[in-house]
């Protein structure tokens, strides 16, 4: 039973350490951008651009496509828009109008967004891009917004290690007779905290 006990305690301690080194970075990254979401006040606008573009549009691309070639036609556009004006976007959206002749490409980003405006009649398109700064940035990849299912998986797995490490560092502090008591005055203290600002901040 002793040898049982020691070797969870062990599990336990490996847990505790190493699921924070795990995703150091990140937690630090999520404990900073939490503490810049809370105070949109100090948005900084650091690396914003916005950049409005005129442009013709490439000469085998100027013919209105059929409705069984549009989806084709707007994947041609948005790689030949990817590759020669650096539009970034994790996904992207093409809707046609055939009264007015147009298509517009909207592209969502982190702190950011471009739209792409194409006009048959004139063979041209009109590009808007916009980047509303690095800390924009920073707070929208803190939510997951638009921001990929590899990056909201990322988020997943730094919430499992956040959890093992709480849940972890509370076993091995009931296993601590001298700082137990502290401890559990401490998380309880905690929760009363919260629970007061809830009903200060609501009711």
């Amino acid at each position: 039973m002793k040898k049982r006990a020691a070797a969870l305690g062990r599990l336990m301690r490996t847990l505790h350490t190493y699921s924070a080194m795990w995703v150091l970075l990140l937690l630090l990254f999520f404990s900073i951008t939490g503490i810049t979401l809370n105070h949109p006040d100090w948005q900084s606008k650091w690396g914003a651009q916005q950049q409005l573009q005129q442009l013709p549009l490439p000469e085998p691309l100027q013919h209105w496509p059929l409705a069984t070639q549009q989806q084709e036609y707007a994947t041609t556009l948005v790689d030949w828009l990817k590759s020669t004006q650096g539009v970034a976007g994790i996904s992207w959206q093409a809707r046609f109008d055939s009264d007015e002749q147009t298509l517009e490409l909207s592209f969502k980003r982190p702190a950011g967004f471009a739209v792409a405006l194409v006009d048959f009649a004139a063979a041209e398109i009109e590009l808007e891009q916009q980047f509303n700064g690095y800390l924009a940035l920073a707070n929208d990849l803190h939510k997951g917004r638009d921001s990929g299912a590899l990056w909201k998986a990322l988020i997943d797995i730094t919430a499992i290690a956040c959890l093992l490490f709480a849940l972890t560092g509370f076993y091995l502090l009931l296993k601590m007779p001298s700082k137990k008591q502290l401890g559990n005055a401490l998380a309880v203290l905690g929760g009363v905290m919260a629970v007061l600002a809830y009903l200060l901040a609501f009711h």
